[in-house]
């Protein structure tokens, strides 16, 4: 098989995920559409929304690649997930275990502490994997949430209470 027939598939597979790629394979990607008029089309298309439907009457199997994809958005739900429940059940426990009118300041301490205790080594544990299974963006984006929860959770719940 020829180098450009491999990347003709390689395209088209990629293509459906192009969002999500680094910016060298965009340009790989970028450049085979500007030779080729079947990936162009699809490219088009699925730009517009207007995705390519399969014929229902044979079962289709899930390309690895799809599957991957498929995984990581559920690891991205799941490392969502997991740190609001954190933080869902630290602003809760503060909420419901203290009186805000006597003594909020004390509440706002036990959201320090808690926040320290329970979200910091959650956000390194998922910090590991999010440099694990993610790319740069989600990384950085990952950490700088984290930062923001760990060092101003206190300070913006005080203002608005």
């Amino acid at each position: 098989m020829e180098d450009s027939q491999k990347i003709h598939i390689l395209s088209r597979e990629l293509i459906s995920v192009f969002d999500e790629l680094e910016q060298e394979t965009k340009e790989v990607v970028l450049e085979h559409i500007q030779d080729c008029n079947e990936c162009r089309q699809l490219f088009n298309e699925l730009a517009e929304g207007n995705y390519p439907m399969l014929e229902l009457s044979e079962e289709v199997e899930i390309k690895p690649l799809k599957k991957l994809v498929q995984f990581n958005h559920g690891l991205k739900w799941l490392f969502i997930s997991i740190r609001a429940l954190i933080l869902f059940y630290i602003l809760y426990s503060s909420f419901h275990f203290y009186n805000w009118e006597l003594s909020a300041d004390a509440a706002i301490e036990y959201i320090k502490s808690a926040t320290f205790m329970f979200y910091f080594p959650a956000a390194i544990f998922l910090s590991v994997f999010t440099m694990t299974f993610f790319t740069k963006r989600w990384v950085i984006l990952s950490i700088l949430f984290d930062l923001g929860v760990i060092f101003f959770l206190d300070t913006l719940i005080s203002i608005f209470y």
